[in-house]
């Protein structure tokens, strides 16, 4: 843009209320080379100590998250990731640090540093900033509203998707560009769970799980489980034949893992309906009006015989 200096850029990204980090991505170390002043704030540790050091220092002893491995998987990939990540303060202090990481490339194409946006989300989330490590991986796990990941599945929580498909939402109502929803919905589950018992039932929702969020690879997809064998997600960019056909393979992969079902009334293995809907959101509609749409593709699924995308 005309006017716009490199001085300007530097004081935008320096007054931005949100914490920015750049950091090298040809040294393996991925050390930081710069960050704002917001992000000191956030962190507690001063520009001076951040300098040429891994971001991994904000998480302590704290390594056995699964987004931080998402996020490292996602880097050696030179990806785009959005994470939620228990971090600590350098006065040692808990804070839920939601982060989106981008690639920054040079003309030839190669990744040669990522840019690191950084917030506080405890208070948007509404989550205790009193919770301690040792009580989410103990009996008081906080509500689901509190967290990110649902605890049976490693997907999203359905609040947690929720306020990503807002943001997401209102991207794709500035651009006028579609989004897609999918609500699926694993048939007959409370037969098998009568035939079975709860633990096969919930082995199979993971299993389950695993194949629906298998085909929404790209890192803006998002994955939740709503409840029992319930699952919601939402792909930014998708139109509805695209959808449809994404909708349809989930169907198909489920169906592959062929987990016995001798009392389905589909075929004798576990399969699933899927509510398919895509719209470029108009600039008056809320993400709710979606979900509806979905709902009811999953219902029109499911009078139509189950074990398929409608």
């Amino acid at each position: 843009m005309t006017g716009i200096d490199d001085a300007m850029y530097r004081r935008l990204v320096d007054t931005s209320p949100e914490g920015v980090v750049l950091v090298d991505a040809q040294n393996p170390v991925n050390p930081v080379i710069y960050a704002n002043p917001a992000f000191e704030a956030l962190s507690g540790y001063p520009l001076a100590e951040l300098l040429g050091r891994n971001l991994r220092l904000l998480q302590g002893d704290d390594r056995e998250q699964d987004a931080r491995h998402r996020l490292r998987d996602a880097m050696s990939r030179g990806e785009a990731c959005r994470v939620l990540l228990r971090n600590y303060r350098k006065d040692g202090s808990l804070f839920w640090n939601e982060a989106s990481v981008l690639p920054l490339k040079d003309d030839g194409g190669q990744v040669t540093h990522f840019i690191g946006h950084h917030r506080d989300a405890g208070e948007r989330l509404r989550i205790d900033p009193k919770v301690s490590r040792d009580s989410l991986s103990g009996a008081h796990q906080p509500t689901a509203i509190a967290v990110r990941d649902d605890r049976l599945t490693g997907l999203f929580t359905l609040p947690y998707l929720e306020e990503l498909l807002k943001r997401d939402w209102a991207v794709a109502q500035r651009e006028k560009r579609s989004i897609a929803i999918f609500a699926v919905d694993i048939d007959a589950l409370d037969l098998y769970n009568t035939t079975f018992g709860r633990a096969a039932g919930d082995s199979t929702i993971r299993r389950v799980a695993h194949v629906v969020s298998g085909c929404l690879r790209r890192s803006s997809d998002v994955t939740a489980r709503i409840d029992g064998g319930s699952l919601l997600a939402f792909a930014p960019g998708l139109v509805y034949e695209q959808a449809l056909r994404l909708g349809q393979l989930m169907a198909e992969r489920v169906r592959d893992l062929r987990i016995h079902h001798p009392r389905s009334a589909v075929l004798r293995y576990i399969s699933v309906s899927v509510g398919v809907c895509a719209a470029v959101p108009a600039s008056d509609e809320s993400c709710a009006v979606l979900l509806q749409r979905a709902q009811a593709q999953l219902q029109r699924a499911k009078k139509s015989g189950r074990n398929q995308a409608a």
